[in-house]
C-alpha cells in the first residue's frame, strides 16, 4: 500500500522522526489486517487510518505498518515474528513502536525551508487537483505553458483548443486541470501508445503544434528501477520507499529548471480536428445485447457488435482456422 502522504516520507528520508524503539501492546483485527490500537506511555493510541504496509527489515516474515493515530500522529509499528524453528517458549511475534514522525511545528524552520518547491501558481493548481506533484505532472504543466505560448504568439485562440495525448500518465491531469479540455468535453482525446506526446490544436483553424519530451537522463535510473520493482512486488521497506520520493523529487526539481527547448521538440501543424460525437445514438449488440454508441459499433458480416464482443469472435475465428 502506497504512502500518499509525500511529507511524510520526506521526513522518514531527513530522519526527522522520534525514535522509540520500545516493544507495545497492540490490538489487532484479523480480518482487516490492521492494527486498531496500540499503547504506549500509559494510554491507549486509537489508529484512526493506515498509511502505508511494508516489509521488515529483521526477518522476511515481519510486517511495518505506518498508522495514524487519533491525534494526527504518524507512528510506525514494527511485528515481528519468532524464527519458527527456534525452541524459544515467547510469544511466537511481537510489537515493536518503531519511531513517531515529527509534526512541522516541532521543525526548526530552516530544515523545512531547504526541501520546499518553488513551484508557479498553475503548477500549484496542477498539484492540488492531482493530488500530490511528480515529476509527469511537471511534464504535463510544461507541455501546456509551451504550447499555449507557441500558438497565442501565432494566432487567436477565442475558439478554443483540443488536445490530443499519448500516453495515460500523470501529465494529463495538468493538462486537463489547466487547459479546460476533458474527455467528457471531448477536447481531449487519448491515444496510449505510451509516449509523452502532445498535440495543442486550435479548434477553429487546426494550427497546432506537436510537442515531444526529448530523452532526459537523471542519473538515478537503476536505484529507480529497483525501488519501483521492489514496491510494485510488496517488497519495500517503508525507508525504501521515503527513499524513492527523495529520488522523485529531485527528478521534478530537474524538470523545473529545464528550459522548454531542454525538454520538448516542437513541431508546427495543421490538421483536421477530430470531430465531436453525439451521445443520443445507441444500438444494441448482437452478440452481448448491450447498448453501445453507433459509432463504436463494428460492422461483421452484418453483424454489429462492441469492440469486445468483436475481438472475441476474431479470435476465436483464427484459433478454427489455425486448428
Amino acid at each position: 500500500m502506497p504512502i500518499k502522504n509525500d511529507e511524510i516520507l520526506r521526513s522518514i528520508d531527513k530522519k526527522e522522526v522520534e525514535f522509540i524503539q520500545r516493544r507495545v501492546k497492540v490490538d489487532y483485527n484479523n480480518r482487516l489486517q490492521s492494527p486498531l490500537s496500540f499503547f504506549y506511555q500509559n494510554r491507549k493510541h486509537n489508529v484512526t487510518g493506515l498509511l502505508g504496509t511494508f516489509r521488515g527489515d529483521l526477518s522476511p516474515r515481519d510486517i511495518t505498518y505506518l498508522v495514524m493515530t487519533q491525534d494526527e500522529d504518524v507512528y510506525l509499528l514494527y511485528l515481528h515474528f519468532h524464527d519458527p524453528s527456534s525452541q524459544s517458549c515467547l510469544s511466537p511475534c511481537y510489537w515493536i513502536l518503531g519511531f513517531r514522525v515529527l509534526r512541522a511545528e516541532e521543525l526548526m524552520f530552516f530544515f523545512r525551508e531547504e526541501r520546499k518547491m518553488l513551484v508557479n501558481m498553475e503548477l500549484k493548481r496542477a498539484t492540488d487537483f492531482h493530488g500530490h506533484l511528480c515529476p509527469d505532472l511537471v511534464i504535463g504543466c510544461k507541455a501546456y505553458e509551451l504550447a499555449m505560448k507557441t500558438l497565442c504568439h501565432r494566432e487567436n485562440l477565442d475558439g478554443g483548443f483540443i488536445v490530443i495525448a499519448e500516453n495515460t500518465t500523470s501529465a494529463i491531469d495538468a493538462i486537463q486541470c489547466l487547459s479546460g479540455c476533458t474527455l467528457g468535453n471531448q477536447r481531449l482525446k487519448i491515444h496510449d501508445f505510451g509516449k509523452h506526446k502532445y498535440t495543442f490544436l486550435n479548434s477553429r483553424t487546426g494550427l497546432g503544434v506537436q510537442l515531444s519530451l526529448r530523452e532526459q537522463g537523471f542519473g538515478d535510473e537503476p536505484q529507480h528501477i529497483e525501488l519501483e520493482e521492489k514496491v510494485e512486488k510488496g517488497e519495500a521497506m517503508v525507508e525504501d520507499v521515503a527513499y524513492l520520493r527523495r529520488l522523485l523529487d529531485a527528478r521534478v526539481k530537474m524538470l523545473l529548471s529545464l528550459g522548454y527547448d531542454e525538454l520538448f521538440e516542437t513541431v508546427i501543424t495543421t490538421r483536421k480536428p477530430p470531430r465531436t460525437e453525439t451521445f443520443t445514438d445507441f444500438a444494441r449488440c448482437h452478440i452481448c445485447g448491450d447498448p453501445v454508441l453507433k459509432s463504436k459499433l463494428v460492422n461483421i458480416d452484418g453483424l454489429f457488435l462492441c469492440r469486445q464482443c468483436s475481438s472475441g469472435l476474431i479470435r476465436s475465428s483464427t484459433d478454427a482456422t489455425r486448428h
